[in-house]
């Protein structure tokens, strides 16, 4: 036999994503603690503050939960005021959730409380901000690669 009999997750690039995310993720959980934000919420904005107004189902898409724990997160932003739904003027019947300036404002408090910066300056220590730079735009290309 040339290879293994089976597939080995390390030769992965997706599987070094996903531990690595799951690492980001638990450090911001643990910066979160008393901010009042939880880490769905930080990553939804997240994705909103990065993308501007998304369908509500893409949203939840990008954010791997459920439908019913999706409308429930987005209810809980938009009590707070940090979104609102609307019509997309392209098909009325999605609902696109919208930013609201406080999102912004929530948004760039919880980057100072919740160290957004400090997170990434520890998680680059030692890295050249160029090889930051190309595994972007490598997972970028992965990315749309994974979308045809």
């Amino acid at each position: 036999m040339d290879g293994p009999a089976y597939f080995d997750p390390n030769e992965s690039l997706g599987f070094h994503c996903n531990l690595t995310v799951k690492a980001f993720l638990s450090k911001w959980e643990r910066k979160l603690r008393g901010t009042g934000v939880s880490l769905n919420q930080l990553v939804a904005l997240g994705h909103l503050i990065a993308s501007g107004p998304l369908g509500q189902s893409e949203l939840v898409g990008r954010l791997s939960i459920t439908g019913a724990a999706g409308v429930r997160l987005v209810d809980r932003m938009e009590h707070n005021g940090w979104v609102r739904r609307e019509p997309d003027p392209k098909d009325g019947r999605v609902k696109l959730v919208v930013p609201t300036d406080k999102a912004i404002q929530v948004w760039k408090e919880v980057s100072r409380t919740g160290g957004c910066q400090a997170v990434l300056d520890q998680a680059y220590r030692g890295i050249e901000p160029a090889e930051i730079e190309t595994v972007k735009r490598v997972l970028e290309k992965i990315r749309k690669n994974l979308e045809k």
